[in-house]
Parts: C-alpha cells; structure tokens; sequence
C-alpha cells in the first residue's frame, strides 16, 4: 500500500466531504418526522418507538459493516447508504398511513447511517496523512455537524409552506444529489481492499481508552440534546434555541483548532481535559436558572464536543490495525452510538425516580469518574 500524499485537501477528500454535507441533511431533516406521525394520529409511546428503529438498526449494523468493508473495500457501502437514503423518501412520500412500515423504513435509515458513517470514515482514514488525522476528522466533520441546525430548520419552513410531502420531496434530491457525489468519488484502489486481519486481546486492550471516551461523548450529547428541552421548559426558560447555537457554532469552531492541537499534542492531552469540560457541563446542568447559564453551558459543551471528537477519531485511526480500519472505526463509532442510547434510555428512567437536578448531578459526577478511568487506561 502506497503512503497517501501530504495533501489533505485532496479531490476525494473534497467530495467525500460534500456526500456527507448532502446524506446528513437528508437524514437530519427527519428530526420533524414525529410530527407527521402525529398528524397521522401517532402516540407518544408510537413515536418514541418508531423514531428508536433508527439507533437500534445503527449499531446492530455498525459491527457488522465494519468487516465487510474491510473485505470489499470502501466505496459499495458508501453507495448503499446514499441508495438507501435516496430510496426512503420516496416510500415516506406515498405514506399516507401510520403502519409498520414506518418502523421498517426508520430501520433502514439506521442501516443507511451504519454503511455510510464507517465506509466514509474510513475512507478518511486511507485520504488523510497520518500527521493531519485528528485536523481532518477536524474539517471532515463539520459538513456533517451544519446539518444538525440547518436541516431542521430549513425543513420547518418547506413544511410550513408546502406541507410534509413537499418536505419528502426535498429530502429525495438530497438523496440523489448524495448518489451522484459517491459515484464520480474516487477511491484509491490500493485502499479499497485489505487482507481480513482478526481483533485479538492486544487490539481490545489498546482500543479501550478510545470506547471508554466514544461511550462518554454520546452519553453527554444524548443527554444534553434529549433532555434539555423538558428541563428547560421545568425550570421556566422562555428560549432554548441561544443553546443550540452557541453550542453549535463552538463545535464547527473548535474543530479546526482541536483537530489540529490532537495532531501537535498526544491525542489523550486533548481528549482527557476535553472529557472534563463534558463533566463541569452536564454539573452545571444541576443549577440551571438561566438563559445567561444556559448559554454558558453551550459554550463548554461545543468546546469540548470540538475537541474531543476529532482526537478521539484520530485515536482510532492510530489504533486500529492493518487490514481491519474498518472494523475498528465500527467499534468506535457503536462505542458512541451505545453511549447515546444508554443515555436516552438510562437517564429518562433515573429523572423520574430522582428528579433532574440530582440526575444531572450523579450523571456529571459519573462521567468525570469515567474521565478518571480513561486516563488510568492511557
């Protein structure tokens, strides 16, 4: 295998990183699914579970992609999930009843989410230069990150305007625009296929400290992003959305320069304060009065989002064995993935049996121990 070029603003690294601006506002765009579920007469209970379908499919197909692109190499599985997140808006778009192929079709975006996240990170892997990993993780992630604000809200307007169909529609040329981008992508051919190479307990033990840190980011992101809606609405703020821009714009900021400060420093000496900060954030939760605090939240919250993803990447990158990049990306990214459902699911029981601010108080206590192990792991 040839050593990629120093380059890291490649062509396909450009397009790759275009597909995934376009496959994120598709799928982030369906953030307003529940309300058409309820429209079509959907309870919460009905909801919960449909919008669900999604997490479960992701990590029950993250490990199982990860040694299928190994062994078939990058760019069928970056095409099957632009297929799928082109094909699952047509269904929705002549979906006039709520039935079981709701679940079925959420299912298979979890699948799309699956295929494409892992092949197109690890295509990253193979592009970026081994020097500039975490900076391009960094830059790479940021098409993505945009479309957390800008999908929902752009959609909110499509469906103010034109109804859910035409919000279907939209999410359709997403889809295909996603399609066309993979296909002219070029990926290296020496990169495409490797020799299968089996995880022992060498790669688990070197790994560790990367899902100790992955289960922690999606458990402080679950939390903050499910559960601050109602805790605010708890404690009477009149707004939340000075939250999710100040976290955002802190996010897409900062991994320019943490990407590029994990690439001059040891990836833990980014990773370790960055999981810190997760900590003094979720703590901060606890005490929340107002919008003044709020605010101030997001900006430790995307500060340390922006540091602490690309790092983490870049640490699996380095981590991950010759001949089996792919399954060690689906690891990281289950790892994340897993952190997100426990804390969906976790946290909402635990609140209703201790109420919000000592929840956020134990949480916050947890994750700075979880800081504490990863540290002992380095």
């Amino acid at each position: 295998m040839s050593p990629p070029s120093q380059s890291l603003y490649s062509k396909p690294f450009i397009l790759a990183a275009g597909a995934n601006f376009l496959f994120f506002s598709s799928l982030n765009a369906y953030t307003l699914l529940p309300l058409y579920i309820q429209q079509l007469g959907g309870r919460e209970g009905e909801i919960g579970t449909i919008m669900a379908m999604y997490s479960v499919a992701a990590i029950l197909c993250q490990l199982g992609a990860g040694p299928l692109i190994d062994r078939f190499g990058r760019k069928p599985f970056i095409l099957l999930g632009a297929l799928l997140v082109t094909a699952v808006p047509v269904a929705f778009l002549f979906s006039t009843r709520l039935g079981w192929h709701f679940y079925a079709l959420r299912f298979l975006q979890g699948m799309a989410f699956a295929a494409f996240m892992t092949s197109n990170l690890t295509l990253l892997a193979d592009l970026a230069p081994a020097s500039r990993r975490a900076e391009a993780v960094g830059v790479f992630g940021v098409s993505g990150l945009v479309t957390i604000a800008l999908a929902p809200a752009l959609g909110e307007i499509v469906l103010r305007a034109y109804g859910f169909p035409a919000l279907f529609a939209g999410t359709l040329l997403l889809g295909i625009g996603t399609l066309a981008v993979c296909l002219v992508t070029d990926v290296p051919m020496p990169m495409a296929v490797e020799t299968p190479h089996p995880l022992g307990s060498g790669f688990w033990r070197a790994f560790a400290p990367v899902i100790i840190a992955s289960f922690q980011f999606g458990l402080a992101n679950s939390i903050v992003f499910v559960f601050l809606p109602p805790f605010a609405r708890y404690v009477g703020l009149p707004r939340i959305g000075p939250f999710y821009i100040v976290y955002t714009l802190m996010a897409v900021a900062v991994r320019f320069l943490g990407g590029r400060l994990a690439d001059r420093l040891e990836r833990r000496q980014v990773v370790l304060p960055a999981l810190v900060a997760l900590s003094i954030g979720i703590l901060l939760f606890s005490g929340l009065q107002s919008t003044w605090m709020l605010v101030l939240i997001a900006f430790i919250n995307g500060t340390a989002h922006g540091f602490v993803y690309p790092a983490t990447s870049a640490m699996a990158f380095d981590r991950a064995p010759s001949g089996a990049r792919g399954r060690a990306l689906a690891v990281f990214n289950t790892a994340v993935l897993a952190g997100v459902t426990v804390g969906a699911v976790g946290f909402g029981w635990f609140v209703e049996l201790v109420g919000y601010r000592p929840g956020f108080v134990a949480l916050g206590l947890l994750l700075a121990l979880g800081a504490g192990v990863f540290w002992r792991k380095r």
